[in-house]
């Protein structure tokens, strides 16, 4: 029978389905936070699932281990972390976060066109005093890097709010009706200077970290709004301080940075234009939300994929950095 590790948190009834649904062909373990370290340990070493997030050194005492089912959509902490047990796989979240991280950026970026931050600074003074000059999306051009799960939600979404939609993605495919380009990465810098709004949710991998450096940064419109909430590694962090404080983009949205948590000696607390959430736009949602019931249906699927001999959904290729057949 195989064994079953799951290191986050499960509801009662989400622990009897699982196990129902898998009864005869895998003994499941549950542990929480108060369990032991020892117990942890003691418990991995001969699991050959672990759902969760395992740390990258806890793997030398994986002596099993066949498949890693993490509950995020990025697990670059695994692909680079060189420790990943070989010839176990590991599985992704892909797939399930869009509505809600869509969500997310989507407000950032109507909270930075409608100064919304600025009129709550106002609001804490006491203050009542209209701000000019807002950031209108109608008849706007949005260029949205990472044409997947997330990009296209926030495409269908924006869809009846602007002019026109442009999707990059890094490889080429047909695109859904809500675009009206689908270009790759190699035509990035032809169409950043087209945007108004630039939301960016790539993956971190080698081709995506750093892509966003001054030369990128400069070629977009001065008065451009850009949100990125894919990884903070895809932004030149030092090169954005430096254009925002000659005037450029009408404001800044980030919702992931580098190192997180951002230190509270960094410059980008205090820059002008610039809105920082805490990486919270999949993180923030209680068991009872729409999205873990997705992770947790998600998981069951795939549990069973696996048990029955299938190759599991969203594999992660190690030589490309996110999960195959993307």
């Amino acid at each position: 029978m195989k064994k079953a590790v799951v290191i986050i948190p499960y509801k009662d009834e989400d622990k009897k389905k699982l196990t129902d649904f898998a009864e005869g062909k895998c003994e499941f373990v549950f542990l929480n936070k108060k369990t032991q370290h020892e117990e942890y340990l003691s418990a991995i070493k001969d699991a050959n699932l672990i759902i969760g997030e395992p740390n990258n050194n806890d793997f030398q005492y994986c002596e099993n281990l066949e498949m890693v089912q993490s509950s995020s959509s990025g697990v670059n902490y695994y692909v680079e972390g060189g420790k990943f047990p070989e010839g176990a796989k590991l599985c992704c979240m892909t797939g399930v976060y869009g509505n809600v991280i869509a969500e997310h950026l989507l407000g950032m970026l109507l909270s930075i066109c409608r100064r919304i931050p600025e009129y709550r600074n106002q609001q804490n003074e006491s203050k009542w005093k209209i701000l000019r000059f807002d950031k209108p999306l109608d008849g706007s051009t949005v260029l949205i890097i990472g044409a997947g799960d997330i990009g296209t939600t926030l495409a269908k979404w924006m869809r009846p709010m602007v002019g026109k939609i442009i999707g990059i993605r890094r490889t080429k495919r047909d695109f859904p009706e809500f675009f009206d380009e689908m270009e790759t990465l190699e035509k990035l810098d032809e169409k950043l200077p087209e945007a108004d709004f630039v939301i960016s949710v790539l993956p971190q991998t080698p081709e995506t970290t750093g892509l966003f450096d001054e030369q990128r940064l400069r070629l977009m419109k001065d008065d451009a709004v850009f949100v990125n909430g894919g990884r903070g590694s895809l932004i030149d962090q030092e090169a954005l301080i430096k254009v925002m404080s000659e005037g450029k983009f009408f404001g800044v949205g980030l919702d992931v940075t580098v190192p997180e948590p951002l230190p509270e000696e960094s410059p980008l607390w205090k820059q002008e234009r610039l809105l920082i959430t805490p990486h919270a736009a999949g993180n923030s949602c209680s068991l009872e939300s729409p999205l873990e019931r997705k992770i947790r249906d998600f998981i069951l699927k795939n549990t069973l994929r696996w048990l029955d001999g299938e190759e599991p959904e969203n594999v992660i290729d190690f030589k490309i950095g996110y999960k195959k057949n993307l």
